[in-house]
């Protein structure tokens, strides 16, 4: 262990890891870390009942026999810590650490790190968090060079008078920029009993680091059965999808970015066109808004949508074992005003028959034309506002037939309530 212990130490590696972003969006870890730094600069471990007022605001009632607060936030700062020190700070000659089952922070060698709290083997974490970076860009990057690489051909003009559509109109009559947002899911690892990780887990509650601390916070038995990798991985059809739609938007000289929805900053939603494509149950921060004036409702599995107002159920098929047989799948398309007069266009599906489907009901210009005779009143409409449901066929992953079940008018008014960017 180095003799380094002071505080200018301990102060200057917690400033770089709170400003890395590694300890997520949640000012709790900052606040903890600072003032365990604070305290061990001083030469003293704080209590728990100390940490729970000082800290979280707790009461003279906190019970720490009965509230596992302080221990659940205290375990996850000390991965983080032991994350941020296995990818961007790997370099750094001085590491702080928090000692398992201690309230303090201590200064360490980079060499050896504290092996037996290390939750993962660092090189497998690594393998894993580039492995899936390097695939998410490569997926992007050919989905685009495609897309750039296929204007000269003849289709062109045909994305041309889609992109000219009655639905793509709000988008392409101004000078906002556009923003397409990829529907990634957020994975976490699942730990053996020596600590390496076992499997990959995705669970639909879990769309960020901030969402992983809360959903191991009130259970402590996760606490150590989980990991944070900052994974994510996209869905095939995502890809195709995606090079349906940029094929219309690169029609347009506008500048188009290109986002996954775990990177999406809200504030995005004010100052851009968006255009989701994925999943539905890949939403995240747009799924209230997306059926907060639908018809449709959501079901719990994502497999499933309901219309409360004829009560009809929409169940997907796609997950069940197939035999190599049809399957009903559903794609979703939805458009309305955004906050501030920019557009929101999703692009979705229950799975991968329906997504594909739904990308291609609005980009491929016989669909095109289906769509502005099967909603004339409110394609009419500036801006427009209105939602479809196709009942997909599949077959294999690939939608082979649909016919639209679904259609209705959006009020957009009741979108925004108000309640959108507190950031500003």
């Amino acid at each position: 262990m180095s003799d380094r212990n002071d505080y200018s130490v301990m102060r200057e590696q917690a400033d770089k890891i709170a400003a890395r972003g590694a300890l997520g969006r949640s000012r709790s870890y900052v606040r903890l870390l600072e003032f365990l730094v604070a305290s061990s600069a001083d030469g003293r471990t704080p209590k728990e009942l100390e940490i729970a007022a000082k800290v979280f605001d707790k009461g003279p009632n906190f019970d720490p026999s009965q509230d596992s607060m302080v221990r659940v936030y205290a375990h996850n700062l000390r991965q983080k810590i032991n994350q941020y020190y296995s990818t961007d700070g790997r370099d750094e000659p001085f590491q702080i650490a928090i000692p398992k089952g201690e309230y303090r922070v201590t200064v360490v060698d980079a060499e050896p790190r504290l092996g037996a709290e290390t939750p993962v083997t660092g090189s497998l974490g690594n393998r894993l968090r580039l492995a899936a970076a390097a695939i998410l860009l490569v997926v992007l990057g050919v989905v685009v060079g495609f897309v750039i690489g296929a204007g000269g051909n003849g289709s062109s003009s045909a994305y041309s008078a889609v992109a000219a559509s009655p639905i793509w109109n709000a988008v392409f009559d101004d000078d906002l920029p556009v923003l397409v947002v990829v529907g990634d899911y957020y994975i976490f690892g699942e730990l053996d009993e020596r600590g390496n990780v076992a499997r990959l887990v995705r669970e639909f509650a879990v769309n960020s680091s901030d969402d992983l601390d809360d959903f191991v916070m009130f259970e402590p038995e996760l606490q150590d059965r989980y990991l944070d990798l900052d994974l994510t991985y996209l869905a095939r059809s995502t890809a195709v999808a995606l090079r349906d739609v940029l094929r219309v938007l690169y029609t347009s000289s506008k500048p188009v970015g290109i986002v996954s929805m775990s990177e999406l900053d809200i504030a995005d939603l004010k100052t851009s066109h968006i255009v989701y494509v994925g999943y539905i149950s890949a939403l995240d921060k747009l799924i209230e808004f997306v059926f907060s004036s639908s018809s449709l409702e959501v079901g719990d599995t994502f497999d499933e949508l309901m219309n409360i107002e004829s009560g009809d159920l929409y169940t997907s098929e796609a997950g069940l074992p197939a035999d190599y047989r049809n399957y009903r799948d559903y794609g979703l398309f939805s458009t309305f005003p955004g906050p501030s007069g920019n557009q929101l266009v999703i692009v979705a599906g229950t799975r991968d028959a329906g997504l594909m489907h739904s990308a291609q009901a609005v980009t491929d210009q016989p669909y095109v034309r289906a769509v502005e005779q099967a909603v004339p009143e409110t394609l009419a409409a500036e801006p427009p506002a209105f939602e479809l449901l196709y009942e997909v066929i599949g077959f294999d992953r690939t939608n082979l037939d649909a016919m639209l079940v679904h259609s209705a008018e959006l009020d957009f008014g009741e979108i925004w309530r108000g309640e959108l960017l507190e950031t500003d």
